[in-house]
């Protein structure tokens, strides 16, 4: 059984012009305890990003700035769709800010939510205490 958790991406990036590996490019320290909680448990780790779908932690990415808002779910989920079917997952724990105040998180869940169902991947919520970048 896969198993795999999952946060989106940070907003605080490193501005490196040349490409860097996904964990890396995001600065957030919740990236990195999430980053090291699936290591422990032997999880596939997985970062959403608004412009790229799902990212393993050694995907190369460019210096970005964007932000998902819900009009582009629906372009995203298909490619979220695709990219879950390639991993082969069973379970995905997502943990996200809480989905109640913190509301420019919603369109990642609703992402993730709508990709998990279209995908037959069982999906967990952990919304943690406040927003951690």
């Amino acid at each position: 059984m896969r198993k795999a958790l999952c946060t989106y991406c940070s907003a605080r990036k490193r501005r490196n012009p040349e490409m860097l590996p996904a964990c890396e490019r995001y600065l957030g320290p919740r990236i990195r305890s999430l980053h090291r909680e699936a290591w422990r448990e032997g999880f596939v780790f997985l970062i959403l990003s608004g412009r790229f779908g799902l990212l393993n932690p050694s995907d190369p990415i460019p210096w970005y700035d964007h932000l998902l808002v819900q009009d582009e779910v629906p372009r995203l989920t298909d490619i979220v769709v695709e990219q879950l079917r390639i991993l082969h997952l069973h379970t995905l724990t997502y943990v996200s800010a809480p989905l109640a105040t913190t509301p420019q998180v919603r369109p990642y869940y609703n992402t993730i939510l709508d990709a998990c169902e279209l995908s037959g991947v069982s999906l967990a919520l952990r919304e943690l205490r406040a927003d951690i970048p």
